[in-house]
Order: C-alpha cells, then structure tokens, then sequence
C-alpha cells in the first residue's frame, strides 16, 4: 500500500508524492525558547519523530528542519521580568529544549534554525512584500496587508480569530488597513534588541522568521509542513500569505499535517493556562519510553488526555510486548514465521494509511494474542518483526529486557536453592528484592515464572 496522509490544505487523504523523487523537505515549527517545554510540546515533536523515522524507512532522503523562535515578545517580556538578557536566556532554554529532545528519544531533526541566524533572510523577505505592495509602514513598524492576499483563509477556511487561537502574538496598532495584519518587522524600542538594516533599526515579527527560514532551506516551496492544531490560524495562515506573495509561488507546502492537542482535565495544555507539566517533570515520574507510547499509542490527528491513567495503561501495554519478547525462541516453524509476517504487513499497512499507530498497535497486540493461544512459539521472525517495530517507536525496552533476563533467571536459581535449603528469610528477601523491580514471580506445579508489572 502506498503512503497516505490527511492534508490539512485540502481536507482529504492524498497519496504522498514529493516535488523531487525520494526526497522529502519536511519543515514542523518549533518552540519559542523562553520557558522549559512541557508535555504538550513532547506529543507533538515525538509523532513527528515518527513521520520522519517512517519516511526514513520508507527509502526517501529526508531533510527535517525546526525553527528555534529565539526573538520574541515573549523572551523579551521574560527576560525583563528576571532582569536578564533575551540572547542568554533563548540560549539557556534552547539547549534545555534540546537536551530534552534527546530525552524522549526525539533524534530525527537534522537542522535547528535560530531566527537570529536568518535577520539577513528576514530583513530580505519584507523588502520583497514591500516591493509585490503586500505591505505598509506605521509607526511602529511594517505591517502585512491581508486585503492584498485574496487566498488568505485557504488553509483554515475562516479569515477571522476565534477563541481557541494562538492570540499571543495579534500585533495591535489603530493604524491597521485591516484587524488581522500582522507586524513583519518591528521598530526599535528601548531595552529591546534590535538590527539595523534596510528596514531601520527593529526586530522581526513572528510569523516572518519560519518563511524566511524556509526560504533559505528549501526555496519558496516544500513538500511537507507541520505543526500542532492551534497554529493553523494565524500562524500558518500568515505564513502561506508571507511566502506565495514574496514569490509568488503556490503552494508553498505541498502537504500540511497537524498534531491534535495534549489536554489536562479537558483544557489545552499550555504556559499560558497554567496547567502544563514540564518534560523533565514528566521523565522524573516515568520513563521516556512510557511517554512516548502515550503519544505514539494515539492518531497524530487526536487530542490526548495527559492523566496517570494513561500512562499506567502505556506502561501495562509496553509490558505486555517486553514479556512477549521473552518466550521468542531460536528457531521458527512455517507456522510461526508465517504469523509474524502476516503481522508485519498489517502492522506497515496502517502505519501507510495517515501514520495509524493505533491501528499499527492493534495489529501487533492482536499478533501476541494468536501467538499466546497457538502451540508454535514464536522464532527469529518474531523478533526481526519487534526491532523494526522498535526502531520506529522506540517504545520497548526489548534489548535491555533481553540483556537482565539472565540476572533475574540467576536470582530465581539462587532463590530455589535456598528454598530446598529451607532458608525460607533468604528466599522472600529475594522475591522482595525482584517486586522492588517490578519483577513477579509465581510457583506452579511446573516450576517459577516471572513477568514484569
């Protein structure tokens, strides 16, 4: 089956072809560096580690970029409040975004573009809508002229905000042609950083960094753009408006995806709600794996409830495929291989129609069911089947799993011994010991097994 995604620009699922062959210029937005990320942020970035690992492994060449927004109203309002520089505080809270990129396993960016970097870029992208006559001059700055884009809306189907929109960053001015026109370069203020150049001495607006960045990547037109929901509109909106009249080139993106939302007590997840968990919080109460399967065990397109009953399940369902990786033996029947390839196919044909991890993991799980119930234990095929799996999801402790086995199998021979010693203390301390790691054991007629919980 040929890959399918959802296209936000058209509301349907297309087939996914490229503008070059076997390659793939794949942009997702990234944080604005002024806080630690919290948990909402993980669920995005990590089903989008999946998308380009997917696409990876589907033979294209994949160059995957995020923008690190590193000037902003939001880090100049910050680091006046701390009484710090906005330069050493993006600094600081990029490398704590990428050090907790790392954490989760999130390893499939291969360029980290800072807006301070493209100024140049930026400064050159306004002078072209200045130019095209999609902008004008107040006070404060230059402004962009939605009346000059008549395509504005196309990607969100409304041209006007309502209340679950990013409002952060709506640029208020009386001077405004229009309410929704939006700063592209703002003009210098006192205790703000600023560059000088063509424009006189400013600073970008928001929305202006990612096109120019993109513009400098990849050219006027890409082939993939991502995101989480809530910035479908303005955001995205005002960068299809920035970049197709700059160049004057259509689409700019060929395919648009958007992540559903992490919610909390049916609210959005945000800083601005006071209701986030930082990622670090987060890894501090459970492992990055667990997180990821919370994420990757629901539809990219879904929003997610964050409770500590969805991890709790994540971890029981992480469990239930890292105890099945026990009983895989050294040999395969016909039987047994055939099962795991049939199980294979199912579990890439829905990861083919619009990234269906869910229905991805209902194919494996249901592959583990037929395999418990049958009499031929699963072999090598199993196992090739659980690493390609694996280093997708990267989801399962399997390798690690594999490599303790022996330790607990040694604990549970020296705890037999003392139990025909009957040095009953030295036995229980050892089944205490194994509980402590999570580790259960059950005497049956046929000897111990154990499992994890």
């Amino acid at each position: 089956m040929a890959l399918t995604l959802y296209n936000t620009l058209t509301n349907v699922k297309e087939a996914f072809t490229t503008r070059n062959a076997g390659v793939v210029e794949m942009f997702v937005c990234g944080p604005t560096v002024y806080d630690l990320s919290h948990v909402g942020h993980a669920k995005t970035y990590t089903q989008f580690d999946l998308v380009a690992r997917y696409l990876r492994r589907s033979g294209y060449r994949v160059t995957y970029a995020q923008n690190i927004t590193d000037v902003d109203d939001k880090i100049i309002r910050r680091a006046q409040e701390i009484e710090t520089d906005p330069r050493e505080l993006a600094t600081k809270y990029e490398q704590q975004y990428r050090d907790d990129m790392t954490a989760l396993g999130n390893t499939s960016v291969d360029v980290y573009a800072r807006a301070h970097d493209h100024i140049g870029d930026i400064i050159e992208q306004v002078q072209q809508l200045i130019a095209r006559g999609h902008a004008y001059q107040l006070d404060d700055g230059w402004y962009f002229d939605l009346a000059s884009f008549g395509e504005y809306g196309k990607l969100s189907g409304r041209t006007d905000v309502q209340p679950e929109d990013s409002l952060s960053r709506i640029d208020e001015h009386a001077g405004k042609r229009n309410p929704g026109d939006f700063a592209l370069w703002k003009a210098r203020k006192p205790g703000e950083p600023y560059w000088d150049g063509a424009l006189g001495e400013g600073r970008p607006g928001w929305h202006i960094e990612d096109t120019a960045i993109t513009n400098a990547l990849f050219g006027p037109q890409y082939d993939l753009h991502g995101g989480a929901v809530d910035l479908i509109f303005p955001h995205h909106e005002a960068e299809i408006a920035q970049m197709e009249s700059a160049s004057g080139a259509a689409p700019l993106a060929r395919y648009w995806m958007h992540t559903g939302l992490l919610r909390v007590d049916g609210s959005k997840m945000s800083k601005s709600l006071g209701n986030f968990t930082t990622i670090r919080d987060a890894l501090v109460h459970t492992d990055y794996r667990t997180l990821r399967y919370v994420f990757l065990s629901q539809h990219y397109r879904s929003s997610t409830d964050y409770t500590a009953e969805t991890i709790a399940q994540a971890q029981a369902a992480r469990r239930r495929v890292e105890n099945f990786a026990r009983t895989i033996t050294t040999a395969d029947t016909t039987e047994s291989a055939g099962r795991a390839q049939d199980a294979r196919t199912a579990f890439f044909t829905r990861l083919d129609d619009d990234f269906d991890t869910p229905g991805a993991l209902a194919a494996l799980f249901e592959y583990i069911r037929e395999t418990n119930r049958s009499t031929t234990a699963p072999g090598p095929a199993a196992s090739r089947f659980l690493d390609e799996v694996n280093a997708l999801l990267d989801t399962f402790e399997i390798t690690a799993d594999q490599e303790t086995d022996s330790t607990i199998d040694a604990a549970l021979q020296r705890r037999e011994q003392h139990r025909r010693n009957k040095e009953y203390a030295a036995a229980d301390a050892i089944r205490d010991e194994l509980a402590a790691k999570g580790i259960t054991i059950e005497d049956t007629p046929e000897g111990t097994r154990w499992w994890r919980t």
